[in-house]
């Protein structure tokens, strides 16, 4: 049990510290965006709302090739692998151009569903048709980091998205505010940095990719294809349905507490936007979860699963758990990086003080739907959250909020009690599942 403590560790830590930098280019270029205005603020976190529908769809593809590939591996069908390599980076490519296309042509229509209008709107149009119209890039790095990560080269995505993101940080910097005599941007500099970095990083990840044992074999299209019957789509589309169900749910809470006033918006924005630390350790840990659990799924080691699990559990809620305090203890200092508006500080505090007293919750829903979807089942969590978010959390954020009159404590208590079912339901089927 030694050994798959240490090879969770070298699975999982990488996978946190790229999604610190990820998180930390995101809260620079929000500081750096909150320096134009508020609505750019509130534009670019719509656009968000909207990206992460969009990262929902691509990191649930991303799952079922990690899943797939890593039980394939544990199985040791080495004839299969190639097959299912290029089947994944096509499916990506599909994927990734249908959303491009779709964000160039229905960006307008979007946003105003969405209840943006004047300001907010023409900025928001400008940004999404720039970050979401070059969703190729995304998914593609999203996919191609977890074929080279399962490859048993863990570190390379890391230092391949160190180098992503320092470019992101100097391309937005330079574009934004019109320095060594590029001309001034503003929100349209932030798209067209963030696009241009992700270029970079697709060739140096499929650079990366082939001198890995899941290298691409042959041209791409070669081959038969089974795209569409492939088990990488059986199993991408029930975690899909559950990713798009929370990521769609958390639209619909933009748009309930868009409601309550821009200042309240930006603030809630801007607490997501610093407390989004909060959640690192889990998902990386969940990420290396995914690819042991999968491949001891292929061998039928149910020891092996359980133990890969409590300690994933275990380790991301003491780790949560504490970057939460500590957070919330200075978040006075991260607030003032991007305002001082009163109200907007005030709902911003409600944020970071929720996601705090939440962390052990939030990491045993993550943890527990990676453990699930690794051995196969990711219906199970699908159903949770369909239920979780669409009855509990919109519901009860509706009532507490608006009909109550609670507003955004209202909105984060139904978030709580979401957290805390999507938990016992997911725990339950999965010791069920052990046992069988």
């Amino acid at each position: 049990m030694k050994k798959n403590s240490k090879e969770l560790i070298n699975y999982a830590l990488p996978a946190v510290f790229e999604n610190i930098l990820q998180t930390t280019v995101g809260f620079v270029d929000s500081v750096l965006i909150a320096k134009i205005s508020l609505v750019a603020v509130s534009a670019v976190s719509l656009v968000n709302g909207v990206m992460a529908v969009y990262q929902a769809v691509f990191i649930a593809l991303a799952v079922a090739v990690i899943t797939v590939v890593s039980s394939i591996t544990g199985e040791k069908q080495a004839d299969t692998l190639s097959e299912t390599v290029r089947t994944a980076i096509v499916l990506s490519l599909v994927v990734g151009g249908v959303f491009s296309v779709m964000s160039l042509l229905f960006a307008y229509p979007i946003l105003v569903v969405l209840g943006a209008k004047g300001a907010v709107l023409s900025q928001g149009i400008i940004f999404l048709r720039v970050v979401a119209g070059t969703s190729i890039l995304m998914v593609l790095m999203i996919v191609l980091g977890q074929l080279v990560r399962s490859a048993g080269r863990p570190k390379l995505p890391l230092m391949i998205n160190i180098v992503v993101n320092i470019l992101n940080f100097i391309f937005d910097v330079i574009l934004i505010f019109g320095l060594f005599g590029f001309p001034k941007l503003g929100i349209l500099g932030a798209g067209i940095g963030t696009a241009l970095a992700r270029l970079v990083g697709v060739v140096m990840l499929v650079l990366a990719l082939q001198k890995t044992s899941h290298r691409i074999e042959g041209h791409l299209f070669s081959g038969k294809l089974h795209i569409f019957k492939s088990e990488i789509v059986k199993r991408a589309l029930p975690i899909m349905g559950e990713r798009l169900m929370m990521r769609l749910g958390d639209i619909v809470i933009f748009v309930i507490i868009i409601v309550y006033g821009t200042d309240v918006f930006a603030g809630n924005s801007i607490g997501e936007t610093i407390t989004a630390y909060n959640y690192l350790p889990a998902f990386g840990f969940a990420t290396g979860a995914s690819i042991l659990i999968s491949r001891a799924f292929g061998q039928k080691n149910k020891a092996e699963i359980s133990s890969l699990t409590k300690k994933s559990f275990v380790i991301t809620a003491i780790l949560s758990t504490i970057l939460g305090g500590i957070i919330f203890a200075i978040s006075p200092v991260f607030i003032s990086f991007f305002t001082d508006n009163a109200t907007a500080i005030s709902a911003a505090r409600i944020v970071i003080f929720i996601s705090f007293i939440s962390e052990p919750i939030v990491s045993g829903v993550i943890i527990y739907t990676a453990a699930l979807q690794a051995m196969g089942d990711a219906k199970t969590p699908f159903y949770a959250t369909l239920i979780g978010m669409w009855t509990i959390r919109i519901g009860v954020a509706w009532v507490l909020g608006t009909g109550l009159g609670f507003g955004l404590w209202g909105v984060w208590i139904a978030t709580v009690l979401d957290n805390v079912f999507r938990f016992f339901v997911l725990k339950l089927r999965y010791e069920r599942r052990l046992k069988n």
